[in-house]
């Protein structure tokens, strides 16, 4: 079940985790929600660093370089956003955040509809 926050909540939790929220995730989290519905899961953004801290060897990547914001249970990937470009991809867990850039990013609107629109485990 997923569990919409409004603009305000999103604004205070920036101002509690002293981090911007990309665009695509503020929407997700507005129109959507943080939960799981099947396989797919979209963090909370409170749990983002304690899930995905150790994944980065420099910590300063986390947020600023890459933001992890939910994954695929199922196809075991990861949802990053890439604030510098406001791309976003769907990375198998095990790559290496050195591997990211390698991956297929794609506009907000196009990662929706391949990801959260398409399919059986369509969440819209």
């Amino acid at each position: 079940m997923l569990t919409p926050l409004t603009n305000a909540e999103i604004d205070r939790l920036e101002e509690a985790l002293g981090q911007q929220i990309p665009g695509l995730y503020r929407k997700l989290l507005v129109e959507e929600g943080f939960g799981s519905s099947g396989d797919l899961r979209i963090h909370h953004p409170s749990e983002i660093a304690q899930i995905y801290k150790y994944h980065f060897d420099d910590p300063a990547d986390l947020y600023t370089r890459w933001f992890p914001f939910g994954c695929n249970e199922r196809l075991q990937e990861i949802w990053l956003i890439d604030p510098q470009t406001e791309t976003a991809a769907s990375i198998w867990h095990e790559t290496n955040p050195d591997d990211y850039e390698e991956e297929q990013w794609v506009s907000f609107d196009d990662w929706i509809i391949r990801n959260l629109q398409d399919g059986d485990e369509a969440l819209t």
